[in-house]
């Protein structure tokens, strides 16, 4: 063989080498991802071919496959029982798309899971088609019923609810308002399913956004949680320190921090810090974050979770709770104090930070999935609570669990709840958009032994409160938790 010939053949052998390492690549290693991949429309045509697995809240069924022999593959039809109540927990399957834990547990779900082949290979022995896994999630059915009932009657334009357990980190509610009703795009006729996400893409507020986790608000005075939190940390202060709770005027604008959240009467003179917490005292904790300095709050806020996505289940977060790291003037950072201006906190946030304040400063991982049964009940999946910090110590944690009771005991939420085996903070914090606020209510039950902790959000007109529109529904949430 002549040389140029013998250098095209091996350049050849090399090619074909590299092919076969590619082919093996994709197919081997490459294989799921690609399959999963969101721009792999194969997958979405092919997944009503699969009987997939049930959604469960304890006994409730949220979402079944139903058997319909329809053309062309599509065998399957999805269904979701009380779909607008439970759409950001199951989120949906559609011809286009698949979110929430339809996404996050789809292998398991739709039997393509690894850990259903042995499984699947007896039912193929036997005959039968391969069936996916039953997912047991963590919601307490009646709590997101109290949850959602609650913000749809109370909020005049959004709201969000989250209830968690606070030894553990499992989500028992996650409500949102507006909703809507999952059945209406798992369909499997396209341009129907085109025509309704169109429709709801247009609504404002967007029904299909989920307020409970994947939008923020801003906090308002439930920020003065993680105020406190930075100053008894600092060893400045503990529950008992005399704090200014005169009147604040503002170091750049010379505009007064008003104290229209709290009781004005209490918030003068030198209360201590659990008064001017119970009263919410706007002119305290404007001081107080001018005392401790934008990178203390930010210190604490970071460790509480600001900042960065949460992580519920595989591939479903939450959306990234907001203090500014960016230097902040005199006015600003005073506001950020009370939780407005520049301080943004989703529900699922500020239930971590109360979960964190109950569970002697122990910050869980917020979970949905219990576990995951095949079809003979064997467990594929049993959830197992998971520590991801600790942002203050069980003293700091001790101090603000009085001082949240105080709130409820001779505090701004004590008209409301006084009497009641509950503590919490009030939040209300003014948008600046046709007159709305954001209304807030964060807390733990029961209030010597803590085993749930909350935060509820809902927008009502000016006038509106933490106490009067989102406590109640904090309160039936409690009461509703088995």
């Amino acid at each position: 063989m002549n040389k140029p010939l013998r250098k095209v053949a091996v350049a050849g052998m090399l090619l074909l080498v590299i092919l076969i390492i590619n082919v093996n690549y994709i197919q081997g290693s490459q294989a799921d991802k690609l399959q999963t991949d969101p721009l792999n429309s194969r997958q979405f045509a092919q997944q009503w071919e699969h009987n997939r697995g049930p959604i469960m809240a304890g006994k409730v069924t949220l979402a079944y496959s139903e058997k319909i022999g329809g053309k062309d593959g599509k065998e399957y039809q999805r269904h979701y029982n009380q779909g607008t109540l439970y759409s950001p927990v199951t989120g949906y399957v559609s011809v286009f798309s698949r979110t929430g834990l339809e996404s996050a547990e789809n292998g398991l779900l739709d039997g393509t899971d690894k850990r259903l082949a042995l499984h699947n290979w007896f039912d193929m022995l036997v005959g039968k088609k391969a069936a996916g896994a039953t997912v047991q999630t963590t919601i307490d059915p009646d709590a997101q019923e109290a949850a959602y009932s609650g913000i749809k009657n109370q909020t005049i334009r959004r709201g969000g609810a989250v209830a968690i357990d606070v030894k553990t980190g499992a989500i028992l509610a996650m409500a949102s308002f507006p909703s809507y009703d999952t059945n209406d795009v798992a369909v499997h006729d396209g341009t129907k399913a085109n025509k309704v996400f169109e429709s709801l893409n247009k609504q404002k507020p967007a029904p299909m956004l989920n307020y409970a986790t994947r939008e923020t608000f801003a906090p308002g005075s439930s920020f003065k949680i993680i105020d406190s939190a930075a100053a008894i940390e600092s060893g400045r202060y503990t529950k008992d320190t005399p704090t200014d709770a005169n009147r604040l005027l503002l170091p750049e604008s010379g505009n007064e921090l008003h104290n229209s959240d709290g009781d004005e009467a209490k918030c003068n003179g030198s209360p201590p810090l659990i008064d001017s917490f119970a009263a919410s005292c706007n002119s305290t904790f404007g001081r107080l974050a001018l005392t401790l300095k934008q990178q203390t709050l930010a210190d604490m806020a970071a460790k509480f979770g600001f900042n960065k996505p949460t992580e519920i289940e595989n591939g479903v977060s939450s959306a990234t709770s907001v203090y500014p790291t960016k230097p902040l003037g005199g006015d600003s950072l005073a506001r950020s104090g009370i939780g407005q201006e520049v301080v943004t906190a989703s529900p699922l946030q500020m239930a971590m930070v109360a979960q964190t304040v109950a569970n002697d400063g122990k910050m869980m991982k917020p979970y949905l999935v219990k576990r995951v049964v095949a079809q003979d009940q064997s467990e594929l999946v049993t959830a197992e609570p998971k520590q991801i910090g600790q942002p203050i110590s069980a003293d700091t944690a001790g101090q603000i669990q009085e001082m949240m009771r105080a709130v409820v005991d001779h505090g701004t939420a004590s008209a409301v709840l006084a009497g009641r085996d509950i503590a919490g903070k009030t939040g209300t914090a003014e948008t600046g958009i046709g007159g709305i606020n954001e209304d807030w209510f964060v807390g733990f039950a029961p209030r010597d032994n803590p085993k749930v902790a909350f935060a509820v959000v809902t927008e009502g007109r000016a006038g509106s409160s933490g106490a009067t529109f989102s406590a109640p529904i904090a309160w039936r949430i409690v009461q509703a938790v088995h």
